[in-house]
Protein backbone atom coordinates (compact mmCIF):
# COMPACT_ATOMS: atom_id res chain seq x y z
CA UNK A 1 0.00 0.00 0.00
CA UNK A 2 1.44 3.38 -1.02
CA UNK A 3 1.78 6.16 1.52
CA UNK A 4 -1.11 8.31 0.11
CA UNK A 5 -3.44 5.29 0.10
CA UNK A 6 -2.41 4.43 3.64
CA UNK A 7 -3.18 7.97 4.77
CA UNK A 8 -6.58 7.77 3.06
CA UNK A 9 -7.41 4.50 4.80
CA UNK A 10 -6.36 5.90 8.16
CA UNK A 11 -8.40 9.03 7.53
CA UNK A 12 -11.49 6.99 6.61
CA UNK A 13 -11.09 4.87 9.71
CA UNK A 14 -10.69 7.98 11.84
CA UNK A 15 -13.70 9.56 10.15
CA UNK A 16 -15.88 6.57 11.00
CA UNK A 17 -14.81 6.74 14.64
CA UNK A 18 -15.36 10.50 14.83
CA UNK A 19 -18.78 10.25 13.16
CA UNK A 20 -19.75 7.60 15.69
CA UNK A 21 -18.59 9.82 18.55
CA UNK A 22 -20.28 12.87 17.06
CA UNK A 23 -23.53 10.93 16.78
CA UNK A 24 -23.46 10.38 20.53
CA UNK A 25 -22.57 14.02 21.17
CA UNK A 26 -25.33 15.29 18.90
CA UNK A 27 -27.85 13.40 21.02
CA UNK A 28 -26.72 15.62 23.88
CA UNK A 29 -26.71 18.94 22.03
CA UNK A 30 -29.68 18.81 19.67
CA UNK A 31 -31.42 21.18 22.06
CA UNK A 32 -30.39 23.89 24.48
CA UNK A 33 -32.39 24.23 27.68
CA UNK A 34 -31.93 27.11 30.10
CA UNK A 35 -33.80 27.13 33.42
CA UNK A 36 -33.72 29.98 35.92
CA UNK A 37 -34.53 29.41 39.58
CA UNK A 38 -34.03 31.27 42.84
CA UNK A 39 -32.83 28.91 45.58
CA UNK A 40 -31.67 29.18 49.18
CA UNK A 41 -28.32 27.53 48.61
CA UNK A 42 -26.17 26.08 45.84
CA UNK A 43 -23.94 23.06 46.24
CA UNK A 44 -20.60 22.95 44.49
CA UNK A 45 -20.49 19.15 44.47
CA UNK A 46 -19.52 17.62 41.15
CA UNK A 47 -21.57 14.94 39.46
CA UNK A 48 -20.64 11.43 40.55
CA UNK A 49 -22.55 8.82 38.56
CA UNK A 50 -22.44 6.04 41.14
CA UNK A 51 -23.39 8.34 44.01
CA UNK A 52 -26.19 9.88 41.96
CA UNK A 53 -27.52 6.41 41.13
CA UNK A 54 -27.54 5.41 44.80
CA UNK A 55 -29.31 8.62 45.79
CA UNK A 56 -32.00 8.34 43.12
CA UNK A 57 -32.50 4.63 43.83
CA UNK A 58 -32.93 5.29 47.56
CA UNK A 59 -36.04 7.37 46.82
CA UNK A 60 -37.83 4.08 46.25
CA UNK A 61 -37.14 2.95 49.84
CA UNK A 62 -40.35 2.87 51.86
CA UNK A 63 -38.74 4.83 54.71
CA UNK A 64 -37.03 7.41 52.50
CA UNK A 65 -39.30 10.35 53.29
CA UNK A 66 -39.33 9.67 57.04
CA UNK A 67 -35.55 9.30 57.20
CA UNK A 68 -35.02 12.53 55.26
CA UNK A 69 -37.60 14.39 57.32
CA UNK A 70 -39.70 15.25 54.28
CA UNK A 71 -43.18 16.32 55.51
CA UNK A 72 -45.95 13.72 55.63
CA UNK A 73 -49.11 15.03 53.93
CA UNK A 74 -51.31 13.16 56.43
CA UNK A 75 -49.92 15.30 59.25
CA UNK A 76 -50.68 18.63 57.61
CA UNK A 77 -53.77 20.77 57.01
CA UNK A 78 -54.58 22.35 53.66
CA UNK A 79 -52.99 23.91 51.67
CA UNK A 80 -49.74 22.49 53.10
CA UNK A 81 -51.10 18.97 52.64
CA UNK A 82 -51.48 19.41 48.88
CA UNK A 83 -48.02 20.99 48.67
CA UNK A 84 -46.49 18.07 50.56
CA UNK A 85 -48.22 15.60 48.23
CA UNK A 86 -46.83 17.44 45.20
CA UNK A 87 -43.37 17.48 46.74
CA UNK A 88 -43.41 13.71 47.25
CA UNK A 89 -44.64 13.18 43.71
CA UNK A 90 -41.68 15.14 42.40
CA UNK A 91 -39.26 12.98 44.35
CA UNK A 92 -40.84 9.68 43.28
CA UNK A 93 -41.01 10.84 39.66
CA UNK A 94 -37.20 11.05 39.63
CA UNK A 95 -36.94 7.34 40.37
CA UNK A 96 -39.76 6.52 37.93
CA UNK A 97 -38.09 8.39 35.07
CA UNK A 98 -34.76 6.68 35.71
CA UNK A 99 -36.43 3.27 35.81
CA UNK A 100 -38.31 4.07 32.59
CA UNK A 101 -35.02 4.86 30.85
CA UNK A 102 -33.69 1.49 32.01
CA UNK A 103 -36.82 -0.17 30.62
CA UNK A 104 -36.17 1.44 27.21
CA UNK A 105 -32.59 0.19 27.29
CA UNK A 106 -33.81 -3.33 28.03
CA UNK A 107 -36.24 -3.08 25.12
CA UNK A 108 -33.41 -2.15 22.77
CA UNK A 109 -31.30 -5.03 24.02
CA UNK A 110 -34.20 -7.47 23.71
CA UNK A 111 -34.19 -6.97 19.94
CA UNK A 112 -30.86 -8.75 19.86
CA UNK A 113 -32.11 -11.87 21.66
CA UNK A 114 -34.97 -14.29 21.14
CA UNK A 115 -35.65 -14.86 24.84
CA UNK A 116 -38.08 -12.42 26.53
CA UNK A 117 -36.54 -10.43 29.38
CA UNK A 118 -38.34 -11.05 32.68
CA UNK A 119 -37.69 -7.44 33.74
CA UNK A 120 -39.53 -6.12 30.70
CA UNK A 121 -42.49 -8.38 31.43
CA UNK A 122 -42.44 -7.34 35.09
CA UNK A 123 -42.45 -3.64 34.22
CA UNK A 124 -45.24 -4.03 31.67
CA UNK A 125 -47.37 -6.00 34.13
CA UNK A 126 -46.92 -3.25 36.70
CA UNK A 127 -48.03 -0.61 34.21
CA UNK A 128 -51.06 -2.71 33.32
CA UNK A 129 -51.94 -3.14 36.99
CA UNK A 130 -51.65 0.61 37.61
CA UNK A 131 -53.89 1.42 34.65
CA UNK A 132 -56.52 -1.11 35.68
CA UNK A 133 -56.62 -0.07 39.34
CA UNK A 134 -55.69 3.62 39.06
CA UNK A 135 -56.73 5.32 42.32
CA UNK A 136 -57.83 2.03 43.88
CA UNK A 137 -54.33 0.64 44.39
CA UNK A 138 -53.94 -0.95 47.82
CA UNK A 139 -50.29 -0.72 48.99
CA UNK A 140 -50.70 -3.90 51.07
CA UNK A 141 -52.00 -5.96 48.14
CA UNK A 142 -49.58 -8.87 47.66
CA UNK A 143 -49.80 -8.62 43.88
CA UNK A 144 -48.98 -4.91 43.98
CA UNK A 145 -46.12 -5.45 46.44
CA UNK A 146 -44.57 -7.95 44.05
CA UNK A 147 -45.08 -5.77 40.98
CA UNK A 148 -43.82 -2.66 42.77
CA UNK A 149 -40.36 -4.16 43.15
CA UNK A 150 -38.08 -2.08 40.89
CA UNK A 151 -36.43 -3.56 37.83
CA UNK A 152 -33.40 -1.33 38.35
CA UNK A 153 -30.51 -3.26 39.93
CA UNK A 154 -30.20 -2.36 43.61
CA UNK A 155 -26.81 -0.86 44.57
CA UNK A 156 -27.05 -2.17 48.15
CA UNK A 157 -28.55 -5.21 49.91
CA UNK A 158 -32.34 -5.11 49.89
CA UNK A 159 -34.37 -6.20 52.90
CA UNK A 160 -36.73 -9.15 52.46
CA UNK A 161 -35.09 -10.10 49.17
CA UNK A 162 -33.31 -13.33 48.33
CA UNK A 163 -30.72 -11.70 46.11
CA UNK A 164 -28.44 -10.53 48.90
CA UNK A 165 -25.58 -12.99 48.51
CA UNK A 166 -22.12 -11.68 47.69
CA UNK A 167 -22.39 -13.19 44.22
CA UNK A 168 -25.73 -11.53 43.62
CA UNK A 169 -24.47 -8.17 44.85
CA UNK A 170 -21.43 -8.39 42.60
CA UNK A 171 -23.67 -9.23 39.65
CA UNK A 172 -25.85 -6.20 40.35
CA UNK A 173 -22.81 -3.96 40.71
CA UNK A 174 -21.60 -5.20 37.34
CA UNK A 175 -25.00 -4.37 35.81
CA UNK A 176 -24.87 -0.90 37.34
CA UNK A 177 -21.36 -0.33 35.98
CA UNK A 178 -22.62 -1.23 32.51
CA UNK A 179 -25.53 1.16 32.95
CA UNK A 180 -23.22 3.97 34.00
CA UNK A 181 -21.30 3.43 30.75
CA UNK A 182 -24.49 3.81 28.72
CA UNK A 183 -24.68 7.33 27.28
CA UNK A 184 -28.48 7.47 27.19
CA UNK A 185 -28.82 6.28 30.77
CA UNK A 186 -26.14 8.61 32.09
CA UNK A 187 -27.85 11.60 30.46
CA UNK A 188 -31.09 10.75 32.23
CA UNK A 189 -29.27 10.09 35.50
CA UNK A 190 -27.50 13.45 35.32
CA UNK A 191 -30.81 15.21 34.63
CA UNK A 192 -32.54 13.46 37.54
CA UNK A 193 -29.60 14.30 39.80
CA UNK A 194 -29.89 17.98 38.86
CA UNK A 195 -33.63 17.99 39.55
CA UNK A 196 -33.07 16.28 42.90
CA UNK A 197 -30.45 18.87 43.81
CA UNK A 198 -33.04 21.56 43.08
CA UNK A 199 -35.55 19.84 45.37
CA UNK A 200 -32.92 19.63 48.11
CA UNK A 201 -31.65 23.19 47.67
CA UNK A 202 -33.90 24.67 50.33
CA UNK A 203 -35.18 23.42 53.66
CA UNK A 204 -35.88 19.75 52.98
CA UNK A 205 -38.36 19.62 55.87
CA UNK A 206 -40.45 22.38 54.28
CA UNK A 207 -43.33 21.83 51.86
CA UNK A 208 -42.18 24.78 49.76
CA UNK A 209 -40.95 23.86 46.29
CA UNK A 210 -38.35 25.89 44.42
CA UNK A 211 -39.89 27.38 41.31
CA UNK A 212 -38.42 27.41 37.82
CA UNK A 213 -39.40 30.98 37.00
CA UNK A 214 -38.23 30.93 33.39
CA UNK A 215 -37.36 28.23 30.89
CA UNK A 216 -36.15 28.53 27.31
CA UNK A 217 -35.61 25.59 24.97
CA UNK A 218 -33.91 25.97 21.59
CA UNK A 219 -34.16 23.13 19.08
CA UNK A 220 -31.66 22.40 16.36
CA UNK A 221 -34.36 23.01 13.72
CA UNK A 222 -34.76 26.60 14.92
CA UNK A 223 -37.78 26.26 17.21
CA UNK A 224 -37.53 28.37 20.37
CA UNK A 225 -39.92 27.82 23.26
CA UNK A 226 -39.98 30.08 26.32
CA UNK A 227 -42.07 29.41 29.40
CA UNK A 228 -42.59 31.66 32.42
CA UNK A 229 -44.12 30.63 35.72
CA UNK A 230 -47.20 32.66 36.61
CA UNK A 231 -45.67 33.47 40.01
CA UNK A 232 -42.96 35.43 38.22
CA UNK A 233 -45.48 38.11 37.34
CA UNK A 234 -46.65 38.35 40.94
CA UNK A 235 -43.21 39.43 42.14
CA UNK A 236 -42.25 43.07 42.65
CA UNK A 237 -41.26 44.68 39.36
CA UNK A 238 -37.62 45.02 40.38
CA UNK A 239 -37.31 41.31 41.26
CA UNK A 240 -39.19 40.22 38.15
CA UNK A 241 -37.03 42.32 35.83
CA UNK A 242 -33.84 41.07 37.49
CA UNK A 243 -34.85 37.42 37.04
CA UNK A 244 -35.79 38.03 33.40
CA UNK A 245 -32.48 39.84 32.80
CA UNK A 246 -30.48 36.99 34.35
CA UNK A 247 -32.44 34.44 32.33
CA UNK A 248 -31.89 36.35 29.08
CA UNK A 249 -28.15 36.57 29.73
CA UNK A 250 -28.07 32.85 30.46
CA UNK A 251 -29.86 32.09 27.19
CA UNK A 252 -27.47 34.30 25.18
CA UNK A 253 -24.39 32.74 26.79
CA UNK A 254 -25.78 29.22 26.43
CA UNK A 255 -26.67 29.72 22.77
CA UNK A 256 -23.19 31.06 22.01
CA UNK A 257 -21.51 28.06 23.61
CA UNK A 258 -24.01 25.65 22.03
CA UNK A 259 -23.48 26.94 18.51
CA UNK A 260 -19.73 27.06 19.06
CA UNK A 261 -19.74 23.37 19.99
CA UNK A 262 -21.82 22.49 16.93
CA UNK A 263 -19.51 24.42 14.60
CA UNK A 264 -16.47 22.78 16.18
CA UNK A 265 -17.87 19.29 15.59
CA UNK A 266 -18.90 20.11 12.03
CA UNK A 267 -15.43 21.49 11.35
CA UNK A 268 -13.77 18.29 12.57
CA UNK A 269 -15.92 16.11 10.33
CA UNK A 270 -15.39 18.35 7.30
CA UNK A 271 -11.61 18.41 7.72
CA UNK A 272 -11.36 14.64 8.09
CA UNK A 273 -13.67 14.17 5.10
CA UNK A 274 -11.36 16.34 3.00
CA UNK A 275 -8.35 14.35 4.16
CA UNK A 276 -10.01 11.05 3.24
CA UNK A 277 -10.60 12.28 -0.33
CA UNK A 278 -7.02 13.34 -0.93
Amino acid sequence: MTMPNKIQEQAKDLLEKVVSSVHELVDDITALEVNTMVVDQITGAKFNAWQAYEEIYSINDKDYFDVKGIPNPDDLPEPEKTQAQELRKRYTSLFSQLEREYFYILLEQSNETSEPDSRIIHYQERLKYQVEHKANIVPTDEIYIKLAQPILPAPTPVAAREENSIKSLQQRWKEIEELLNNDKFIRTLRKMSELKAALNSGNITSVDIDIIYAQTVMQLDGDIISRYHKNLFQLPEVDRDLILKIHHEGVVAGEKQWRGTLNFLIGIVQNIAKLSRQ
